[in-house]
């Protein structure tokens, strides 16, 4: 039997923290450890989660991972494992990371900053010598992406390219972390392989229409997502990879593609000081819109018998359960370490450590269906 693992989550009380924290509640030989900058917002949460379960242990502590005493701050608390969900991480150095290995505990983050995940490898001797596993990007991208390019990857001689679209439901309350990590990139070059070459794209431009399933048909902008660095080095024979998210409400496709060309033009270098305004208006215009949103992963390639092959991927959210999707990558490793079902250890993104039959049990209590076209 595993000893108490503690599971501390940064952001606990944050649009995606606080879902982590519910889900994880009364998992079987772990306590939980709601974190917040604030500690009353904290400890708040953690009252209301011990209405729901008052026999599993949660506790409530104060952790700014700005603050010049997060790393003592952390080590007190002496945590097993490390949900970090307190983005945006476009920009963010490896503190956290870094604290964890320092304190000997696993870390997991859903971070969909390009940059961040591409270079988190550079803390893999680190993470081995203090025997722990530290994996960023387990979420949407790349996490529950790769889980599927494994789950049809045996049915091909090669995959060609891949190409990921995200359609969220308008309804889905979006933060300012989220917007702050939406418009980091709005107009700004990032590279993109295409044919075998690679190529310049801009973001929340190369405007693309997408049909998903009981959506119907959206506009997508491309977007700098970690994937784009990711999958053409875990997938040496692709020659494409792309990546575009559809917004239900078309006019705001327009607005962040017209503010993409403001950026090109040199007007405004910066969005990041309309956050505020942005996630006003998000919260005010929030039930102009539907409560389902999808995702469309397209693989191509040569098939085991010669022949080229196709699998389109269809992934629906209904009912507002959009958000619970890129928490359950995290989810699933968190409850592995718990149990020590995972015996690897490093630094790495999340490839290869969750299945979609993990997946699909994890989620299986939520309006989150998918389906296959080969």
């Amino acid at each position: 039997m595993t000893s108490n693992k503690t599971i501390l989550v940064i952001g606990g009380t944050g649009h995606f923290g606080g879902r982590i924290c519910r889900r994880l509640l009364g998992e079987p030989n772990t306590n939980l450890v709601v974190t917040s900058r604030n500690v009353s917002s904290a400890q708040n949460f953690a009252n209301e989660l011990g209405r729901i379960a008052p026999d599993y242990k949660i506790t409530a502590e104060s952790l700014d991972q700005s603050s010049d005493s997060f790393e003592r701050d952390l080590e007190k608390i002496a945590p097993d494992i490390v949900v970090h969900t307190a983005g945006p991480y476009q920009g963010q150095s490896y503190r956290v990371a870094e604290a964890c290995i320092a304190t000997k505990c696993h870390y997991i983050d859903l971070a969909d900053g390009r940059d961040f995940v591409e270079g988190f490898s550079q803390l893999d001797n680190q993470a081995k010598t203090a025997d722990v596993l530290v994996v960023s990007g387990a979420s949407t991208l790349p996490g529950l992406s790769s889980a599927v390019t494994d789950h049809y990857r045996d049915e091909f001689q090669m995959i060609s390219s891949i190409n990921i679209s995200i359609a969220p439901a308008h309804q889905t309350p979006r933060g300012p972390g989220t917007i702050s990590a939406v418009l980091s990139y709005c107009g700004k070059p990032f590279d993109v392989l295409e044919n075998g070459i690679q190529a310049t794209r801009y973001g929340w431009q190369d405007l693309r229409w997408q049909h998903y399933p009981e959506l119907g048909k959206r506009l997508s902008g491309a977007c700098d997502v970690p994937d784009l660095s990711i999958l053409p080095v875990y997938l040496p024979d692709i020659q494409t990879v792309t990546f575009h998210a559809a917004l239900e409400a078309r006019w705001e496709q327009i607005a962040l593609w017209s503010m993409g060309w403001l950026s090109r033009f040199g007007l405004i270098a910066n969005w990041s000081p309309l956050v505020p305004l942005f996630n006003y208006i998000s919260e005010k215009l929030i039930r102009l819109g539907s409560d389902k949103g999808g995702m469309h992963i397209h693989l191509s390639g040569i098939g085991k018998d010669g022949a080229p092959k196709d699998v389109k991927w269809f992934l629906t959210a209904r009912n507002n359960h959009g958000p619970e999707i890129p928490c359950t990558p995290a989810i699933i490793l968190a409850r592995k370490l718990a149990q020590e079902e995972i015996g690897v250890r490093g630094a790495l993104p999340c490839l290869g450590l969750i299945s979609l039959e993990d997946f699909d049990h994890e989620v299986e209590s939520f309006e989150i269906s998918w389906q296959a076209d080969s």
